[in-house]
């Protein structure tokens, strides 16, 4: 259990520190831009894994078009109603709406999956909740247009219909079959907006060896490393309790955030930090505990992705 834990952290690191890269990748490139070359990379790393050591699986008509719709959710929808949607609020109030992924993916799927919600795991979403809202006001900017609002919950929403209808697909496929073909169809969904807004800037400007090498550090740690761990997390912890470890993306940033840009780190930030781990624990204690009970030391330590 402790494995499928360390991996779900290991996710939320790899997916904290783009927050951080992007910032480099946004001197030269466009929003746009680094979505598509992110998905192209990782598509083309991927499917070269699988042919290369022959990890390929059969898979059934029926189910690529399955996986067609989870890429239409996440990454395809989820990056448009984001990126589009902090351009009109605050990076506080964006960062607020987001974080509210896992209270609404919680509710999605006690309605569309019956998965149980004990007291426990709610009282750790709004704890972990409120250790995010704590964090985002350290800047206590809340300003932000009607627009900018609804594109962002655009992206909470692709994000609960994402957990929602990857777990039923990662019960029958590898996590490398997943996530290769999940990339494969964000970056073809992808390429049309590319061409249409952002190829003239692509084409004319003067590209950044530091903004490709980034870009490409973007595709290997999120959009192929964090995945790959994510739906295995998805697969053993279900989609409630896998989405409240997306509350330490914010946790993870401010910490890398320290170390690589010298941010600064307040009262406040040490005590959203807290009430978010806090939270986390709390979500999971439910699970934990029937897991010690019931599962024997080398069952846990069997458990693989």
């Amino acid at each position: 259990m402790w494995k499928i834990y360390l991996r779900a952290v290991g996710a939320m690191l790899f997916w904290a520190i783009t927050f951080v890269w992007i910032k480099v990748a946004l001197v030269t490139y466009r929003p746009y831009e680094i979505v598509f070359l992110r998905l192209a990379l990782a598509a083309l790393l991927l499917f070269g894994v699988i042919f290369i050591f022959r990890k390929r699986e059969r898979v059934q008509p029926k189910d690529l078009l399955y996986l067609m719709m989870v890429a239409f959710f996440e990454p395809f929808l989820y990056f448009i109603g984001e990126a589009n949607g902090m351009q009109f609020v605050s990076s506080t109030l964006g960062s607020l709406i987001i974080s509210t992924i896992p209270l609404v993916t919680a509710l999605g799927a006690w309605l569309f999956l019956k998965e149980s919600i004990n007291p426990l795991l709610i009282v750790g979403l709004l704890v972990s909740f409120s250790g995010v809202a704590l964090l985002s006001f350290a800047e206590p900017d809340l300003s932000g247009t009607l627009k900018g609002v609804l594109l962002l919950l655009v992206a909470v929403f692709a994000g609960m219909f994402y957990g929602i209808t990857v777990r039923r697909i990662t019960l029958k496929y590898r996590s490398l079959t997943v996530v290769a073909w999940q990339n494969l169809f964000g970056m073809l969904y992808m390429l049309p907006i590319f061409l249409i807004f952002d190829w003239k800037h692509f084409s004319t400007v003067n590209h950044s060896a530091q903004g490709l090498l980034t870009i490409a550090a973007m595709s290997i740690f999120a959009s192929v490393g964090a995945f790959l761990l994510y739906t295995g997390v998805i697969r053993e912890l279900g989609v409630v309790r896998s989405n409240i470890f997306t509350n330490l993306i914010p946790v993870f940033t401010v910490g890398l955030a320290w170390l690589i840009l010298k941010d600064t780190i307040t009262l406040r930030t040490v005590l959203g930090v807290l009430l978010t781990v806090m939270g986390l624990l709390v979500s999971q204690y439910h699970d934990l505990r029937h897991k010690r009970m019931t599962t024997s030391p080398e069952d846990i330590s069997s458990y693989g992705m």
